[in-house]
């Protein structure tokens, strides 16, 4: 329940800035049991565009004895392609959710050009997760990192504020806070001798605390994580 209060809290302050944010992630409720890709064993509905007529579907694979990682397949008439890894992201050790690049009423665009139905997904036990609140919400014990080239931690959300620090590479620690402005976050920020998973202790060199510009301006993330932990 306090992850929805957060996503809800987030989602009022990017209305109030102004800010739509129209690309994320297909993540399941709390009653989803499929693994390893976000996709119901039912399948999903395709459409070409937002209110059309369903053209196909959207399947959930089985795992074969090389790889315990299920695959995807869009099946339309007598054709069928396999759902490239390029229009997932691992949000887990080897789990896998649906990107969606646009949202227009009730329906998402997934990377490969075809649109899902929100209220289709909702009776399924998915809903939609901005990449903001993804990122903001997501339980993360390592962090997230910036970039290349970098990121600059600044005093307020704004390019023109001062700069404290810029942070690169995985020495440097980000942590958001649930305060959001448009595509900025406040964020904590570690900095450490060695990389965490070295198992040293004492390697924190210092704390901060400012904003950052989590979003680019295409709405995708600015940082990124070990997903599959050390």
């Amino acid at each position: 329940m306090k992850q929805y209060i957060l996503i809800i809290s987030i989602f009022i302050s990017n209305i109030l800035s102004g800010q739509e944010l129209k690309k994320g992630l297909i993540m399941p409720s709390e009653d989803f049991e499929e693994c390893c890709i976000y996709i119901p064993k039912s399948g999903l509905s395709i459409y070409e565009s937002p209110d059309s007529e369903i053209v196909g579907k959207l399947t959930l694979g089985s795992p074969d004895n090389s790889n315990d990682v299920y695959s995807a397949t869009i099946k339309i008439g007598n054709t069928q392609e396999k759902i490239e890894f390029s229009n997932l992201h691992m949000v887990g050790y080897e789990v896998f959710a649906l990107i969606y690049i646009d949202r227009v009423h009730q329906f998402l665009k997934i990377k490969r050009g075809y649109w899902l139905s929100m209220d289709e997904l909702k009776s399924k036990g998915l809903l939609t997760t901005s990449w903001m609140d993804y990122l903001i919400a997501k339980e993360n014990i390592m962090g997230w990192y910036a970039n290349d080239p970098g990121l600059n931690l600044r005093a307020e959300p704004n390019v023109k504020a001062k700069i404290i620090e810029t942070l690169k590479g995985d020495l440097w620690e980000i942590t958001p806070t649930n305060e959001v402005q448009g595509l900025w976050c406040k964020v904590k920020v570690k900095e450490y001798k060695n990389h965490p998973c070295s198992g040293e202790d004492d390697q924190i060199i210092r704390e901060l605390i400012g904003w950052v510009k989590l979003l680019a301006d295409d709405q995708t993330p600015n940082v990124w994580n070990y997903a599959k932990g050390c």
